[in-house]
């Protein structure tokens, strides 16, 4: 989003003036979410019947009322993101609850909405059954995943997601004593997927749906699809991953002689390239072998480093006609393991970025998805303020969290 200006630009960016401006308004921690960008990887997925959004990368309000206007379904894994998606406008019928656990709220949630319900265990069905709903989806565990990380990887024994592919007849014998219809099979194998795995996954859910009941006529491919998060990677090829699923899903009703609906499932591939975080540096350090930059946001705002040891680009704001040189970025948590620049297995990365003063100001980029989301307040710091630009216009679409607020549920 912020490119060197002899670049082309790939994608809408925001000027770092512009960004600076917004941090000295509205302070530090700040996100920024860019619509434009999130209407450029809507256009992408455009071939398929629908476009359900993963609401767990980003749930903001704003957000969500937006996707509805565009008549996008909405995934949710929670009860409380189900009323949240209705809130925002979402007609019930384009919700749907996908977890692997029922709990009580969420329960009472589809008794009094008839949500339907994307089943990953078994024991759940008796439990749908219990409600006014009498259709379901499943989400299968073929086997086999793929994913970035492997806390991201959702196929497989070691994936707690999904039914496993070989108990598939006992969930339609389930589902039928406790007079439930399965509409829809669901397959999401984890996020970051290839096109290496792609023929594999396609041709396990064709064995699925040939074995399936007629009732099934939902397709859903699940999402995970990548961006490049570091300069050296390219573009995930989304033309090819969508028209070879889509070769498939024609295939398949020539084959079934009934219509199927083909769903996607983007999450972060919607929302990650539009996100920035600003954070304001407040000092810096030395030890022997390193230099740090000490800046007011930390994994409290931005969790990805530390969960997954996740990569994202660090700009400063600031010009500067100054030598670069290897810097870590390291937040004000008490914890070692408050710094925004690592790798995989939590090894220190720095980055190179010219000599910063107290009151510069650096972006990290692509924090669009699982960034405010899982933010949180931790020691005590509150939650971060949020600029939305729709159309190039910036406006202010979450206040910052007040002290107070963090404690006001508190029983004393």
């Amino acid at each position: 989003m912020i490119q060197n200006p002899a670049d082309p630009p790939s994608r809408p960016c925001i000027a770092p003036q512009v960004l600076e401006e917004l941090a000295r308004e509205y302070g530090t921690p700040l996100y920024i979410l860019n619509l434009d960008i999130v209407d450029q990887q809507w256009s992408k997925l455009s071939a398929f019947d629908s476009i359900r959004y993963a609401q767990k990368a980003h749930s903001g309000l704003h957000l969500l009322k937006w996707l509805a206007k565009k008549n996008a379904h909405v995934d949710a894994v929670s009860g409380t993101e189900v009323l949240k998606a209705i809130h925002a406008g979402f007609p019930v019928e384009h919700i749907e609850l996908a977890t692997d656990v029922l709990d009580r709220r969420s329960l009472k949630v589809i008794e009094e909405h008839e949500v339907r319900v994307n089943i990953g265990t078994l024991s759940m069905i008796p439990e749908l059954a219990s409600t006014p709903c009498r259709e379901c989806t499943l989400r299968i565990n073929p086997g086999f995943g793929g994913g970035h990380d492997q806390k991201v990887t959702t196929g497989g024994s070691a994936s707690k997601h999904g039914i496993w592919w070989e108990q598939l007849p006992q969930a339609y014998e389930m589902a039928d004593a406790n007079n439930l219809t399965v509409t829809g099979l669901h397959m999401h194998i984890g996020s970051g997927v290839t096109l290496d795995l792609l023929e594999k996954q396609i041709g396990f859910m064709q064995g699925c749906l040939y074995d399936a009941p007629d009732s099934v006529s939902r397709i859903s491919t699940g999402g995970g699809l990548p961006i490049p998060y570091q300069p050296h990677e390219t573009e995930f090829s989304v033309e090819q991953w969508s028209q070879t699923w889509l070769e498939a899903r024609n295939r398949w009703q020539v084959d079934l002689d009934r219509p199927i609906h083909l769903e996607v499932e983007p999450g972060r591939f919607l929302v990650a390239q539009a996100g920035i975080l600003i954070t304001e540096v407040r000092g810096t350090k030395s030890t022997p072998d390193h230099d740090w930059i000490m800046v007011d946001a930390g994994f409290h705002t931005l969790a990805r480093p530390l969960l997954y040891g996740a990569y994202h680009e660090v700009v400063a704001l600031r010009k500067t006609s100054g030598k670069s040189w290897p810097q870590l970025v390291a937040g004000p948590l008490c914890e070692s393991g408050d710094v925004l620049t690592t790798g995989p297995s939590g090894e220190l990365q720095p980055r190179h970025l010219p000599r910063q003063e107290p009151g510069d100001y650096l972006a990290l980029l692509d924090v669009g998805a699982y960034g405010i989301s899982m933010a949180s307040g931790y020691n005590g710091f509150e939650l971060p303020a949020e600029v939305t630009f729709e159309e190039g216009q910036p406006r202010l679409t979450r206040a910052r969290q007040t002290p107070q607020e963090q404690w006001i549920q508190e029983l004393s």
